[in-house]
């Protein structure tokens, strides 16, 4: 056994909360909701509070340090399948410290994180948090206890659907994705993978020995469990002492279940150098056990060797020996240890190695004008106050509200036409209506809206029609005015509008920070209908046919981009 030396990293009592600029009251039924990267660093003003993101984020020009580092992190944070771009952080990683909290449904690309030590994309130091379908491609530079995902992690910790893909320049107690599971308390990597790049050097941190210790998802492993989960990418050393694993560096106690390593090890050499495990360590009652785990052995540059210093040797096998199936793990979900793995709803295969299903969530639809379906210049993504989705014909409406109102729209939602109600004395011009929500920082707000169609209609006679699902009725929103808008070279028909929280036209009728407002443009078949509250005085009349109808339980849901994941 080996001692470690563990820098400061007391834990202090959360911040008193301050206001946030956007919506929300920071509960579990209402969290705070972040648009922006100023946003983002408002989570320090409340660190026990849930918060949300309703779209991507781009950092670029912002200047980031981590969050908690005076306090832990203790609440909630669901990135809801959304991406932070060019966040470059000075510091030990989007969070400094979390105690007992949630980080999930998130992807941090294109940026940096450089610190001293303690380092990880998500958390320099985790005191027991939960990770979930969390991703990283970010760089990080460190000197020691480095992960792709966490630095270091005390007691109970549970990561699962995650994965890091980015490079990481360290020197010791370094993992692809934790850098040092130091308890052997509750801990937990299941359906996660690294395929990045480990650079090692020489190590000038005082340490003692033994040297040092780094491997392809944990650095040094005290105790838990890593199963169903993968290495691949590679490892490069120039000294020959150091304990070296595909898989983990060096563990006390764990159990290693269905996993493989395929990870290209080069510049190391000698007995600290295993395929799937550096070392395994019999001080302190060692308990690791392993089963069903496999290792390229090509790849992995080893004379066969499972682990560097075996203890208990058994529950791995070599594969591709002298590259003679060099596709062994590719393109695959039969061979070992796939059989244990769920194909189905977690993995998918590819033509390299599989990779998890969740990561398709992270892809932006296929958005007009190359995403820019407002031609603001700006991909809707990226706006909290832009939201595109399709209809059931694959037609696209956008919605857009004015940044400046400070609110943002969520839940776009198209009503498919089988469902229908009648609202008699109109038929409509569209196929489908479009229903949203916006959130404002104060209750009572007026918000101009304006909602662009991807086709051009005739609007000559229109009529914008707001449909209640609380009274199940029907109603004419007033000075609502039709227009164009070319976007792409492609004209489209645009209409615009305004509508008060708690108004005539909110479907919750509550001066509550919430609009909920679904529309559709109509045509008066009578000149005025039997329906609703408004009328159209400016139209002719026409057969009465149905329009579209039942919004609450008949609604067919399309997400603003993907699949919300939970």
């Amino acid at each position: 056994m080996f001692g470690i030396v563990l820098l400061g990293s007391t834990i202090l009592s959360p911040l008193s909360a301050l206001a946030f600029s956007s919506f929300g009251a920071g509960t579990v039924g209402n969290p705070f909701r972040i648009a922006t990267c100023a946003q983002l660093s408002e989570i320090d003003n409340s660190l026990s509070a849930n918060y949300v993101l309703v779209a991507n984020i781009d950092c670029t020009g912002s200047s980031f340090t981590s969050l908690a580092v005076s306090a832990a992190f203790t609440g909630t944070f669901d990135g809801q399948s959304h991406t932070i771009k060019n966040l470059n952080i000075a510091g030990n990683g989007l969070f400094s410290q979390v105690t007992g909290g949630t980080i999930k449904n998130i992807n941090l690309s294109s940026g940096s994180i450089s610190g001293s030590g303690y380092v990880g994309s998500i958390a320099g130091i985790i005191h027991g948090a939960t990770l979930i379908n969390v991703h990283s491609s970010l760089t990080i530079v460190g000197v020691s206890f480095n992960g792709g995902l966490i630095g270091l992690s005390y007691n109970d910790l549970s990561i699962s659907n995650s994965s890091y893909s980015g490079s990481i320049t360290s020197n010791l107690f370094s993992g692809g994705l934790v850098g040092l599971i130091y308890d052997s308390g509750t801990n937990l990597i299941t359906d996660s993978y690294f395929d990045g790049t480990f650079t090692l050097v020489v190590d000038t941190f005082p340490i003692v020995s033994p040297s040092y210790t780094n491997g392809g998802i944990v650095g040094l492993m005290y105790g838990g469990t890593i199963a169903n989960s993968y290495a691949a990418g590679s490892i490069n050393y120039d000294n020959n002492a150091s304990t070296i694993g595909g898989l983990v560096g060096s563990t006390y106690h764990g159990v290693f279940n269905h996993n493989f390593s395929a990870i290209a090890i080069t510049g190391v050499s000698g007995t600290g150098l295993g395929a799937l495990f550096g070392g395994f360590f019999t001080g302190g009652g060692n308990s690791s056990t392993r089963s069903d785990n496999y290792f390229d052995r090509y790849l992995t540059n080893t004379s066969g060797n499972c682990a560097g210093t075996d203890q208990g040797a058994g529950g791995c096998t070599a594969v591709n020996v002298a590259n003679a199936t060099p596709a062994y793990f590719k393109n695959n979900s039969i061979n070992g240890p796939f059989s244990a793995w769920n194909f189905n709803t977690i993995w998918q295969t590819t033509s390299g190695y599989p990779i998890l299903r969740s990561l398709a969530d992270f892809t932006d639809a296929a958005v007009p004008n190359s995403g820019d379906a407002n031609g603001d210049g700006t991909q809707d993504a990226y706006q909290g106050n832009v939201a595109s989705l399709p209809n059931g014909q694959y037609v696209w409406s956008t919605i857009e509200i004015p940044f400046s109102t400070g609110c943002s729209v969520d839940n776009a939602t198209w009503t498919d036409p089988s469902y229908i109600k009648a609202d008699q004395g109109f038929s409509s011009i569209l196929s489908t209506m479009t229903g949203f929500s916006l959130y404002c920082p104060a209750p009572g707000a007026t918000v101009p809206v304006t909602i662009i169609y991807d086709k051009q209609y005739d609007t000559n006679k229109a009529v914008l029609r707001h449909f209640n699902s609380a009274t199940n009725t029907f109603s004419t929103i007033l000075g609502a005015t039709f227009g164009t808008r070319t976007v792409g070279g492609v004209v489209k028909s645009t209409v615009s509008y305004s509508i008060t929280d708690g108004g005539s036209y909110d479907s919750d009728g509550l001066s509550n920070g919430v609009i909920v407002d679904p529309v559709i443009p109509a045509i008066s078949n009578i000149g005025a209908p039997k329906t609703g509250l408004g009328g159209a005085g400016n139209v002719n009349a026409n057969s009465g046919i149905y329009v579209l109808g039942i919004f609450s339980l008949m609604t067919i849901s399309i997400a603003l981009r993907r699949a919300r994941r939970n």
